[in-house]
């Protein structure tokens, strides 16, 4: 493998071992409670991971524009989740300095949820496409493509509709799935 696929490989499978375990760590923060700031820097610090790790989970999928088009939309909804919490932490600083009328007007803010609450949702779809890629092109199993799909499905149930067992279950899911396209791309990089 030339050193630049290489590099990619390992950055991808990195990103697919680390990614999700960021996103458990911010979940069960957010669970119990605890740490709003911290919350979000995790959480930001999830979403930044993912991008590599979706790149490389795009580039395993392999499928011609399936896995294209689930990968765009998982880039897309990755980079609205990483400014999500950007927003979020303004909210959190609003809100101690008693600012309530600015908070307001951030909500209300048609353009702002638009621009980037809203489009979080590609994120889950396009996990949702590359798992039908995988599914297709068998690559990480059909458990290992059902899982990624299931993940995808509890995703926005977790975290749009704030369930606990569907927010900690859709990331348990996330583990297994991206650690096991971790270790597939960390088996390409060194053929």
């Amino acid at each position: 493998m030339t050193g630049t696929n290489s590099f990619f490989l390992r950055s991808a499978s990195f990103c697919a071992f680390a990614a999700p375990l960021f996103l458990l760590a911010a979940d069960i923060l957010q669970v119990v409670n605890i740490g709003d700031f911290a919350f979000t820097i995790i959480m930001w610090l999830s979403f930044v991971l993912f991008v590599p790790a979706v790149f490389g989970t795009t580039y395993l999928a392999g499928g011609p524009v399936l896995s294209i088009v689930g990968g765009i939309f998982a880039f897309i909804g990755s980079m609205a989740g990483a400014s999500m919490q950007v927003l979020f932490r303004v909210w959190i600083v609003l809100s101690d300095a008693q600012a309530t009328t600015a908070i307001e007007t951030l909500q209300k803010s048609k353009a702002l949820l638009a621009s980037t609450q809203m489009i979080g949702i590609f994120f889950p779809i396009g996990l949702f496409i590359l798992a039908l890629s995988f599914y297709k092109n068998n690559s990480i199993g059909r458990i290992g493509a059902t899982a990624l799909a299931l993940g995808a499905i509890l995703f926005p149930v977790g975290h749009a509709a704030g369930i606990a067992i569907a927010l900690i279950g859709a990331d348990i899911l996330l583990i297994a799935t991206f650690w096991l396209i971790g270790k597939r791309l960390r088996i390409k990089e060194s053929i």
